[in-house]
């Protein structure tokens, strides 16, 4: 993840469970220890992300809101009881799965194979040490996206995993 995708991570965090506990009696309380919790957390991902050695460093380079160069920064506390749960959504979920390390947005679903967009499902593996890429081209495409799961329609997953039933029988039959 990019320094943006995981500040709007900590923030969505942050966001469920202060909203999750808005009713509680210390909710100020709750919220300062979040904050400084989720905060040290997202400070300590960023050194190790951008080979910092401490926290110190990460706030120095920064800031207090751990400000990344686009703009986004860790949410600022509201501290008070609202006694209302949020509802709505913001923007900033769907940054979550910006195409530079995801094939596909939660929107719009191509498959990564043959490009329909007409019933695509995500095709999972268990680990990425199983991919043979000499072997198969959507192996190959999850190499070279570095992801576990992939868009496929319907018709290429079936075929991938049809594939694959054939091969470890195939397999079996040689032992």
């Amino acid at each position: 993840m990019n320094h943006d995708q995981i500040l709007y991570l900590y923030n969505s965090v942050f966001r469920g469970y202060a909203n999750y506990y808005s009713f509680t009696h210390n909710y100020n309380k709750l919220i300062s220890t979040l904050t400084h919790v989720l905060k040290g957390s997202c400070a300590k991902l960023l050194a190790v992300k951008f080979n910092l050695k401490t926290q110190a460093q990460v706030y120095k380079k920064f800031g207090p809101l751990l400000k990344s160069p686009t703009g986004a920064e860790f949410i600022k506390p509201k501290y008070g009881i609202t006694l209302k749960f949020n509802i709505g959504i913001g923007d900033n979920i769907h940054t979550l799965y910006m195409k530079d390390k995801s094939l596909a947005t939660l929107n719009n679903l191509n498959c990564s194979k043959c490009g329909s967009n007409y019933r695509v499902e995500m095709h999972h593996i268990r680990a990425m040490k199983n991919l043979n890429p000499k072997i198969d081209g959507i192996d190959k495409l999850m190499i070279k996206a570095n992801r576990k799961q992939i868009p496929l329609c319907r018709e290429c997953h079936m075929e991938k995993h049809k594939r694959d039933n054939d091969s470890k029988v195939n397999s079996s039959k040689r032992e």
